[in-house]
């Protein structure tokens, strides 16, 4: 009997008891392929959960060796596509490579860059489009989220030359390459572990009517129009309540300006921990339907852009038919579209708070209607288990086998002799490029106090200049990339490559004095109407 060779799952996110989409799909993604084969999962944190028939360990973002002593044993990697920023030696692996790419990352950082300078966001974009590029070149079998992505990224591998008419003879659609691998969910139906936020939130009883926003509150998405529905609805409905599941992302994320937007309007309107109101922990994965199952319909907002257009059918939203939760979802979105298609509550147009409002209160009023949206949703969660959305994947992980054009070792000198050096300068680099605003305080004590004393000022004057560096900086880390790549197939080039490797370092080494210096003019007092 064949034997499968052994899985190893990359994560670029957190896993474990509190986590975000990401590490869900990671988790779950590990749980059901590890019936067929052996599984390994891997994250940049230690994992809290028990694993019940696979492997977990951690590994350190940025580092390859830390990645080593799981590569050795692994007969098949699949990756979050992510991961290839800071592991872009994974392009290079002897075993069959699969990427993760239902998150269109460069869409979504349209969005959370949008306030960022024109020339840190121009730098952003092409580094994403960069990264987008070689993940196309170096994936074996790539996981998309929905038809539509399938069809994007199938534009993208055109361009880069990855349809050809051999493959297209072998595989005229392309699904052994390419092919959609949605979000699931679990097989078990939800189950009440404990409180939600009826009698835990004060102003949030069990008589009230509760409406809850069931994931994070990121810069894409659109809380404000809910908050604005609600001043709206609870005319009609005075029972309404609002919660936003607003805790601070377990993982690496950086921080969102829309929850503090939200939470202003609601003020500023009256409704903050009257009728709305912020639930400031990220949920436990275990714990989240005793949320959800305390809601009577949940929301799903989001604005009109690609972002939007592109995205994956959110966990957020497949969490609603795991419920057994009548929807009300902006139009654009995937969601959006099984909403329409199968009546599962109400599709309003993006920023429409009184389309928002009418359709919560005639859901609320209608108790029949509300009890046929719940029934047709769950009907449709059967359709999303993770042992039926992972197929595609199952089946090239099960036989996996390379697509990807190979890729030359490293160039050798004359001697005999591997080129020294730039494998080490590019790690090297790319520790120095995954400094974070998160670990500014550690890495530099001044901003780390300027930023806990004056947080206003950190937020709109320190952000753009860490953004700004961070571009540099990974377009650095690429370029350093690019010369590698060609060491493999310029011999000659040697002496000069050197050179641009060393200018490079140089380069982040002054960026990093610079940061300093900003550190200390920032540990200072403002200046008067600074």
């Amino acid at each position: 009997m064949e034997t499968a060779p052994r899985l190893l799952i990359i994560s670029h996110d957190a896993v474990g008891a509190r986590m975000a989409g990401p590490g869900i799909r990671a988790w779950e993604m590990a749980r059901a392929l590890a019936v067929q084969q052996p599984v390994t999962l891997i994250a940049p944190a230690s994992i809290d959960y028990e694993p019940a028939g696979f492997v977990v360990g951690s590994y350190t973002w940025g580092n390859a060796a830390s990645l080593e002593p799981w590569l050795r044993d692994a007969g098949v990697v699949l990756a979050n596509g992510h991961v290839l920023a800071a592991h872009p030696e994974l392009g290079h692996l002897a075993c069959p490579l699969a990427l993760d790419l239902y998150d269109p990352v460069a869409l979504e950082n349209l969005e959370l860059f949008r306030n960022a300078e024109p020339a840190a966001r121009a730098a952003r974009m092409a580094d994403d489009r960069a990264l987008l590029a070689r993940q196309l070149a170096v994936a074996d079998f790539i996981a998309c989220a929905t038809e539509r992505q399938r069809d994007l990224y199938i534009g993208a591998l055109l361009a880069l030359g990855r349809v050809t008419p051999e493959r297209t003879d072998a595989d005229p659609q392309l699904r052994s390459l390419i092919d959609v691998v949605p979000f699931g969910l679990p097989s078990e139906p939800p189950l009440k572990r404990g409180p939600g936020v009826r009698n835990v939130l004060p102003g949030i009883g069990e008589r009230d009517t509760l409406v809850i926003w069931s994931g994070g509150i990121w810069d894409w998405l659109d809380p404000l129009t809910l908050v604005e529905a609600i001043a709206i609805a609870r005319a009609r409905r005075p029972d309404v309540r609002a919660v936003f599941l607003a805790g601070r992302h377990p993982g690496g994320a950086m921080p969102m300006r829309a929850p503090d937007a939200a939470r202003a309007r609601a003020a500023s309107l009256g409704l903050l921990g009257t009728s709305v109101f912020f639930y400031d922990e990220w949920v436990p994965y275990e714990q989240r339907a005793s949320f959800l199952l305390e809601a009577d319909l949940a929301i799903s907002l989001h604005h009109a852009h690609l972002e939007t257009a592109y995205a994956a059918v959110r966990s957020r939203f497949l969490d609603h038919l795991w419920a057994g939760l009548p929807s009300v979802v902006s139009a654009g979105d995937a969601a959006a579209d099984l909403v329409q298609r199968h009546r599962l509550g109400r599709v309003v147009a993006p920023g429409d708070a009184m389309a928002v409002a009418e359709a919560i209160v005639y859901l609320l009023d209608d108790e029949a209607e509300r009890a046929a949206c719940a029934h047709r949703a769950r009907a449709l969660a059967r359709e999303f288990t993770w042992e039926r959305v992972v197929r595609p994947l199952a089946a090239f992980c099960r036989r996996p086998h390379m697509t990807r054009e190979p890729i030359a070792e490293p160039v050798r000198a004359t001697s005999g002799a591997t080129l020294p050096g730039y494998r080490d300068s590019l790690s090297r680099l790319h520790e120095l490029w995954r400094v974070t605003p998160g670990d500014l305080g550690s890495a530099m004590p001044l901003l780390g106090a300027a930023k806990h004393a004056a947080n206003t000022l950190t937020r709109w004057y320190v952000e753009p200049l860490v953004e700004r560096q961070n571009a540099f900086n990974a377009a650095v880390v690429h370029a350093v990339q690019a010369l590698a790549d060609a060491l493999a197939r310029v011999e000659a080039a040697q002496p000069a490559l050197h050179q641009h490797i060393a200018d490079l370092e140089q380069h982040v080494l002054d960026i990093d004095d610079l940061q300093t210096a900003m550190a200390r003019r920032l540990a200072s007092p403002p200046e008067h109407g600074s």
